[in-house]
């Protein structure tokens, strides 16, 4: 005997609620949708108000373009749209919807109502309830669309279970009103939370409005905007001072087409471009917003459009690498040569001004211990621009002697008049030297502050600079590492690579089917060589290849942690240390850090 079929046709209604549960997650998921609807309608102002986080009530308010009686009726039903026509369509469109699911989906569990009209039409209001038809009569109102939903999932209580309380929901919500505020910076967004203005977004810059939202106390000369582009692509990224990094991404977001999208390659580049002034396990402060045509991306991967798919993403990711490290050296030069790293709000990027003819020290009649040796500096005259500045700042390293010994005895270059011993200590050119500490920093006074050099990242940055400036000389081994290549992607990686390692002082030879390391920058030895496989198993891209080489020699030719410095070696040090165009080693750790009067007696509870 046959038995009864098990698979059975759903009714529509559940149909309907089971679909909307892919688009419609939680309160935020319709703020998100009905934000899209308001931005691609041309709203140059949009409100949304929420109760109870959005579960209880929720209204978007826009100035757009409004609807007519007609299409009022028809947004209501599924894929109902009037982003596309065809599927070819998808390869065109550049608005934030396109599938038309969500009024659909939103009408179908809660109540709906909708008031909309066009510039020169008479308003019209829709009200829907989830299993009716939705009714559609004249209403009062002004151009543009108003939209309220109330009581979310109340006919769905199996969605509704899993809702987090409304505090939880409203932050939620907020979430997403930023993420759509951010890529739209000259339309003004308002937020509202149970009738209290939770905030309000004018219209402003790009890199206005990410500082209005995630950096509100930081100096505006800390942020900066970098434009990046190519075929197919342009855009630009607001970036920050590298003293606004933080352990997790909460700072470095990228958005695709004006959406925020979860793009590790694109996250992971902007990691990658500030590598050299940030450590591992860092993430920069670094927002991406990238216009890319269209038909080289495909967002039809996600409901809710989290996610995007790229044809071709490595001419994005070198764009944008490029573009940020080129900015990186450009603001670091321009910072001023001495006082990047002080205390306060001043940053990597802040340009210190000072009068023509003074200098950035205070007065010797100012210096605690009496007059010091201090070298001059001027500031820019009249007419002079930014670029002159750079000029001259290119210029005064180039008449200084690139870099220093690779050993810690490296004899004296700091002139003798210039040392003079006291009842505190050892005065060098402009801070007086007090000693080591931990067999790491080495300690000094300056500027009423005392100051920590971490000796192993001074010395590390200045080998790495000259070692950038000057191509390094190459010592033969006397017995060849060898490297036997695990795959066929690393031995094509090193015979592309071998040439450019050359330049790094690295020789590479093909021996059989193994290769062969013959010769190493000068002042690294045998128990150095380790080092290059390192490297070479980390495989850089071409672009950054020769940077990591670099790095790789200097840290393992400056002075390590536990040597000690003898009193002339580390006078030197220091001095030089205080004139790095970059105060950051190659890894991206500071090389000192300065603790002022203050710092110290909130340390010993003189200042609460």
């Amino acid at each position: 005997m046959d038995s009864a079929p098990r698979i059975r046709i759903l009714p529509p209604d559940t149909a309907k609620r089971i679909a909307a549960g892919e688009v419609i997650e939680r309160p935020a998921s319709v703020l998100r949708e009905l934000l899209d609807n308001a931005l691609d309608a041309g709203a140059s102002m949009v409100e949304a108000d929420l109760e109870g986080g959005g579960i209880a009530s929720l209204r978007v308010t826009d100035d757009g373009r409004g609807m007519g009686p007609e299409d009022l009726a028809l947004s209501v039903l599924p894929h109902a749209t009037s982003k596309i026509a065809e599927l070819d369509d998808l390869l065109t469109a550049r608005t934030l919807g396109f599938r038309g699911e969500a009024l659909a989906s939103v009408a179908a569990v809660a109540r709906l109502e909708i008031l909309s009209a066009e510039r020169e039409g008479v308003p019209h209001r829709l009200t829907s309830f989830p299993g009716h038809p939705a009714s559609v009569e004249p209403g009062a109102g002004r151009a543009g669309t108003t939209v309220r939903i109330q009581g979310l999932f109340d006919s769905y209580p199996a969605r509704k279970r899993f809702l987090k309380r409304p505090a939880s929901e409203s932050a939620l919500c907020r979430q997403a009103f930023v993420d759509k505020a951010l890529p739209f910076p000259s339309v003004a967004f308002r937020l509202l939370s149970e009738g209290r203005l939770v905030l309000f977004l004018p219209p402003a810059r790009p890199a206005e409005r990410v500082a209005s939202v995630y950096a509100p106390d930081v100096p505006p000369g800390l942020l900066s905007e970098v434009t990046v582009s190519g075929p197919g692509f342009e855009g630009r990224t607001v970036i920050g001072d590298p003293g606004l990094a933080r352990t997790d991404r909460r700072h470095t977001q990228v958005f695709v087409n004006r959406r925020r999208v979860a793009e590790y390659s694109l996250l992971q580049a902007l990691d990658w471009a500030f590598s050299p002034v940030l450590p591992g396990g860092q993430h920069p402060f670094a927002f991406l917003f990238l216009e890319i045509d269209p038909a080289l991306v495909d967002f039809n991967i996600h409901p809710a459009k989290r996610e995007v798919r790229f044809r071709d993403i490595d001419p994005v990711r070198r764009s944008l690498v490029r573009s940020i490290q080129d900015a990186l050296s450009d603001r670091s030069r321009l910072a001023g040569v001495r006082d990047r790293e002080s205390a306060g709000d001043r940053g990597l990027w802040e340009v210190r001004e000072t009068p023509a003819g003074g200098n950035a020290r205070a007065p010797d009649a100012e210096r605690p211990g009496g007059p010091m040796f201090v070298l001059p500096s001027r500031a820019p005259g009249e007419g002079e621009t930014w670029d002159r500045i750079a000029n001259l700042a290119s210029e005064a390293r180039s008449r200084r002697e690139d870099g220093i010994r690779d050993t810690p005895g490296f004899p004296p270059e700091v002139p003798a008049a210039d040392v003079r011993i006291d009842g505190t200590g050892y005065l060098g050119p402009g801070f007086r030297y007090l000693g080591s500490a931990l067999g790491v920093f080495l300690v000094y006074e300056e500027d009423g502050a005392l100051w920590l050099l971490d000796q192993h990242a001074a010395h590390e940055r200045l080998i790495f600079d000259r070692l950038v400036s000057t191509p390094p000389a190459v010592q033969e081994l006397l017995v060849p590492l060898v490297l036997e290549p695990e795959s066929d992607a690393e031995e094509a990686w090193l015979a592309a690579s071998a040439e450019l390692l050359k330049e790094a002082g690295y020789t590479l030879e093909r021996s059989g089917s193994d290769w062969q390391v013959t010769g190493l920058p000068a002042g690294l030895g045998s128990p150095d060589a380790s080092a290059v496989l390192e490297l070479l198993r980390s495989r850089p891209s071409p672009d950054s290849l020769l940077r990591e080489a670099h790095a790789t020699t200097a840290c393992r030719a400056a002075v390590k942690d536990g040597d000690e410095l003898d009193r002339t070696a580390a006078l030197e040090l220091i001095a030089r240390a205080r004139d790095l165009p970059e105060p950051r080693c190659p890894h991206g750790r500071p090389v000192r850090i300065r603790l002022g009067k203050d710092d110290l007696y909130r340390l010993v509870k003189r200042i609460l």
